[in-house]
This record gives C-alpha cells, sequence and structure tokens, in this order.
C-alpha cells in the first residue's frame, strides 16, 4: 500500500445495471460489488442517490480537482492560508479517495467506480501540508542509512529533540487552525454534512488548551447551523473518549471487515511490529467495510514524482486513476457514513442532525447482540434499511 498522511482512508458503490446499461461488471465495479451487497446500497439508490439540496463539505490535505470521475462533483472551496497547496501524491492522494467515496461517478465505458452518493456535490476546505520535520527526518536518516531499523531511528531522533518539540506545537496549531476554518467555511456555505477523515482526540492535544478551544469553538458553531459532522474514530486500535463536540451532531465512524468485525491488522515497518485498528469507544457510533475497497487517487504520472515537498523528495509508480485499498482504515469508513448521511438529508432535508444520526444507528445491522457496544458502535451502516426509516420518521 502506498504511504498515506496521518489521515485515514475511504470505500466506493458498485456499478449496478440499472445504472450503467446493463453493462457486464468491470474490475473495479466487481470489486465494489461486496459492499454494496452488504449494506443494500442499489437498493437504497431506487430512493435517491443524493441531489443539489444536499452539499457535502470535505475537509482533507488536498484533492485532485481534475479526476475524470470527480470533476462534475468535487468544487474547489477554502485553501489554508500559508501551507503547501502543491499537486503531489501525498497531499492530493487522501482527500481523493475520501471524496471518491462519496461522490464519484463512473463514466460510461470506464474501468472505474461509483461514489455512494454519486448526485451529490462536494465543497472541500483544503488544509495544505506544513513542513513535516518528523517524517523530512525519517525519509533523510533512512535514505542515509537504508538497512537501518525503526529502533535505529527512534535513537537517531534524541539528538533533535529541540527541533521535534517545536514542530509539535506547530503541527497542534495547524491542525487545530486549518480545521476550525475549513469546518467555519464550510457551515458558511451551505453544506448540511461536513467528512473529515482525521484523528481528532482531543487527550493528545492537552499539551495546547488554545488548540482545544479552537477546535470545540468551530464544532459549537457548525452545530448552530445544524451541520452534521462525521470523524473517523482513529487507526491505533485504543479506546478513545474524548472527540470534540457532542453526539447531537457528531458522528463517530469506526472501520469494518466484510465478514462484520471489528477491523485491526499487524504490520511490519523496518524491524518493528505496528498493530493498527479502528479505535472504539463511548462516543462509537457505527462502522463501515474498509476491507479491499475500491478509491480514485491522483489521475496524472506527475502527482507521484515530484521533489519540492514538505517530507522532501519522493519517488511512487504510478498505476492509473484507481486502486483497490486492501485496508482503507476509518479514513475509508467516515466517507461511507457521509455518504449515507447526505442521502437521509436529501429525502429529509427537514430532519435535524440529532434526528439523522438516529436514524442511521437505529438502521444499522448489529454486530453481535442487538443494541450499542462501544467495539462496533450500535453496527455496520445498512443503507437501505436507513432511507426507509427516514421515509417514515416524523420531525421533532
Amino acid at each position: 500500500m502506498r504511504t498515506r498522511i496521518l489521515l485515514a482512508c475511504i470505500l466506493l458503490m458498485p456499478v449496478g445495471s440499472m445504472f450503467a446499461g446493463a453493462q457486464t461488471p468491470s474490475t473495479f465495479a466487481a470489486r465494489q460489488e461486496p459492499y454494496f451487497k452488504l449494506m443494500k446500497v442499489e437498493q437504497a439508490w431506487k430512493i435517491t442517490r443524493g441531489g443539489p439540496n444536499c452539499k457535502v463539505g470535505v475537509i482533507d490535505s488536498g484533492f485532485d480537482f481534475f479526476h475524470p470521475a470527480l470533476h462534475a462533483n468535487l468544487k474547489p472551496g477554502w485553501f489554508a492560508p500559508g501551507e503547501y497547496h502543491t499537486d503531489f501524491f501525498v497531499m492530493d492522494g487522501h482527500g481523493t479517495l475520501v471524496s471518491s467515496i462519496i461522490a464519484a461517478r463512473r463514466r460510461t465505458g470506464e474501468d472505474g467506480m461509483w461514489g455512494e452518493a454519486p448526485d451529490c456535490t462536494i465543497l472541500t476546505a483544503s488544509m495544505g501540508m506544513p513542513m513535516h520535520r518528523l517524517l523530512l527526518l525519517q525519509r533523510q536518516f533512512f535514505a542515509k542509512n537504508p538497512k537501518a531499523t525503526m529502533a535505529d531511528f527512534q535513537k537517531d531522533l534524541a539528538a533533535h529533540r529541540a527541533e521535534l518539540q517545536a514542530f509539535n506545537k506547530t503541527w497542534l496549531d495547524y491542525v487545530s487552525g486549518t480545521a476550525a476554518e475549513g469546518i467555519r467555511y464550510l457551515a458558511d456555505h451551505g453544506v448540511r454534512v461536513i467528512n473529515f477523515s482525521a484523528f481528532l482526540d482531543l487527550a493528545l492535544m492537552k499539551s495546547d488548551p488554545s488548540a482545544i478551544a479552537r477546535l470545540q469553538a468551530a464544532f459549537s458553531y457548525a452545530k448552530q447551523k445544524d451541520v452534521l459532522i462525521v470523524l473517523g474514530a482513529g487507526n491505533n486500535n485504543q479506546r478513545v473518549t474524548d472527540y470534540p463536540g457532542d453526539s447531537s451532531f457528531v458522528l463517530i465512524a469506526g472501520a469494518s471487515t466484510l465478514a462484520d468485525k471489528r477491523w485491526t491488522m499487524t504490520v511490519k515497518v523496518k524491524g518493528m511490529e505496528i498493530t493498527q485498528g479502528s479505535d472504539y469507544g463511548p462516543r462509537l457510533s457505527v462502522v463501515a467495510p474498509v476491507q479491499d475497497i475500491v478509491v480514485a487517487v491522483p489521475h496524472e504520472e506527475a502527482y507521484y514524482n515530484w521533489s519540492g515537498t514538505p517530507m522532501g523528495a519522493m519517488k511512487l509508480p504510478y498505476q492509473g486513476p484507481y486502486e483497490v485499498q486492501p485496508w482503507g482504515a476509518t479514513s475509508c469508513a467516515a466517507p461511507q457514513v457521509a455518504a449515507l448521511a447526505a442521502l437521509v438529508r436529501t429525502i429529509r432535508p427537514d430532519l435535524k442532525a440529532a434526528e439523522v444520526i438516529h436514524l442511521i444507528e437505529q438502521g444499522a445491522d448489529p454486530i453481535g447482540a442487538a443494541g450499542f457496544n462501544e467495539k462496533t458502535g450500535y453496527g455496520r451502516i445498512n443503507f437501505l434499511r436507513t432511507l426507509e426509516l427516514a421515509q417514515k420518521a416524523r420531525s421533532r
């Protein structure tokens, strides 16, 4: 899997014969079918595929606005001032794949993919990227010491302690500041749902109370505007309790497998074993499958070969504008939930954010015993059942 920035991943929808002229399923379309069947996406599309009355906001590092599957639905919005906004893979790859899960459109005759709310428009907030000192040091260290291990690199970091402490402050200011401004921009420009596939654990920000205050104020602003915010639960395989906002308008999305298990995995990086998994806890709402998920990635080779990045030069193989993520993590779970929320708000624009969240939880397929549990929330999302409930729901 290509190296991704410190956010999460994404998913996409099936290309059903109903919408593609009864064509034989292509490679990527066929790979999407397990998700669509599990979550009953195509059946839900008979009710709605979204529409212009429900604009979705996506906050991410960057986006490929000219991707053939996204250019019709993906709109430039806010760009963080003072940050890098250059077009290279690590900058634009994550936002592109997240957006594709929500609103990609497969072109006739193309071996591509569908997003799960393909008739919705996405307005973007581009965070860009600061000079990432830790990743730059890592790249430089392994370039000089190709046989070294991660343990060797961690020992080397002792010589850069002051530099990294200063970067930690810069990073917290960057995340909280750009996220806060992006949320306010999107809330002011008519979005009904915001997807933010990032790990926002306020406990990790306790060293910088001003960063927490900025985030909480922006989330409160979105609540006043009745914007529903979907956050990725995080990929650290740990219990988390302290996300921003509250459960009346912030929905925490976890990641699952196609066998309806909570996603976990162990990888070995430079001699070090790292266990990843969908974070869990009392704020977790629902989960979505992220196994072998089809996503769109930047569509031109130039994105993959770039020297002037905030982490130094990089060179990655270009394999085309789509790929299959073996494990999309919670970055790919969140946009699936955001797509479902957008479909609900398309057919029921009268419902408040809290009501939409309740319907998504009520419509989920339980994993294990019925009801809530901290590991998988209320269960794995079900598009059809949720929309059927929304059609019948009374507004408060």
